[in-house]
């Protein structure tokens, strides 16, 4: 499993997943992405998806569980 993860922003103590909608080039063409973030709160999650994707928009947290669920 891959997970974003910024440590600078917020500890991952949580695994969220985020919906985005990710602009792909500059016609304005997008593509929904679910992500799954570690973060410790829902708004890191979402920091955590607008720094790695800038030109990201409608996000919205679907899910959030412990991190220990990762593993299974």
């Amino acid at each position: 499993m891959r997970a974003l993860m910024n440590l600078a922003i917020e500890p991952a103590l949580r695994l969220f997943e985020v919906s985005t909608l990710v602009v792909i080039n500059p016609s304005h063409q997008a593509v929904k992405r679910v992500l799954k973030v570690m973060a410790d709160t829902p708004m890191g999650a979402i920091q955590i998806v607008r720094d790695r994707y800038p030109r990201s928009r409608s996000h919205q947290v679907l899910s959030c569980g412990p991190l220990a669920m990762a593993a299974y």
